[in-house]
């Protein structure tokens, strides 16, 4: 599995890569709404699931989300978000989110969360 991974903190792409070390999925880092953007359009079908944070620099996840939805990628969308409340939720879903997980997670969180959008297990 391919996925595009969209965060602005360092250590949340150094912890998401350390729950793949041992898998054989290949992860695509970026760090900002925007270059999620370019990377969709550039690869529209280039990857299983994107793994999306709420708020970054330069554009935020869920208008990054927009633009990717209005460019024609299906590609599943997983916010990776502190955001919870039933507002920000709905505005996600509306935009074009797939489903959240709430930070801090943990692998299992993460693993069953991307096993349910995508209907294959991480392994």
């Amino acid at each position: 599995m391919r996925i595009l991974v969209v965060d602005d903190s360092k250590a949340v792409h150094a912890f998401i890569t350390s729950l793949f070390a041992e898998t054989k999925h290949e992860l695509k880092h970026v760090f900002n709404g925007r270059e999620a953007v370019t990377t969709a359009r550039e690869q529209p079908a280039g990857f299983d699931l994107i793994l999306m944070d709420w708020e970054m620099p330069e554009l935020c996840g869920v208008d990054a989300l927009q633009e990717i939805r209005l460019l024609g990628v299906t590609t599943p969308v997983l916010m990776v978000t502190t955001k919870n409340e039933p507002e920000s939720i709905g505005l996600a879903l509306e935009r074009g989110a797939t489903d959240f997980v709430m930070k801090p997670f943990t692998k299992d969180i993460l693993f069953g969360k991307i096993a349910e959008v995508c209907g294959r297990e991480v392994s």
